[in-house]
C-alpha cells in the first residue's frame, strides 16, 4: 500500500522546520567532512558524519515530498 493511503500530508509549518533542519544538517555534514580531512579516522568522526546523514535523509523527505519516510511509519501503528 503507498504511504500516501497510510498517513495524511504533513503541514507547512512542520515542511518549514523540516528545512531549516534539513539545511543544519547539511552544514554539519560539510563541516564534519572538512574536519576529517585533517584528522585521522575515529569513532567521533564516524557519529559526525552518521548523525548529519541520518537528518538529511528523515527531514529531507518531509521537506521535499511532505510524508515521512517509511522507516518511521512503525510509530504510526496502533495499540
Amino acid at each position: 500500500m503507498p504511504i500516501h493511503e497510510e498517513v495524511r500530508k504533513i503541514s507547512t509549518g512542520y515542511r518549514i522546520l523540516a528545512f531549516f533542519i534539513t539545511f543544519s544538517g547539511l552544514l554539519a555534514l560539510a563541516s564534519a567532512l572538512l574536519y576529517g580531512m585533517d584528522e585521522e579516522l575515529s569513532i567521533g568522526f564516524l557519529l559526525m558524519f552518521i548523525v548529519p546523514t541520518l537528518l538529511i535523509y528523515i527531514f529531507g523527505l518531509i521537506t521535499f515530498t511532505g510524508y515521512p519516510p517509511k522507516v518511521l511509519l512503525w510509530t504510526l501503528e496502533k495499540k
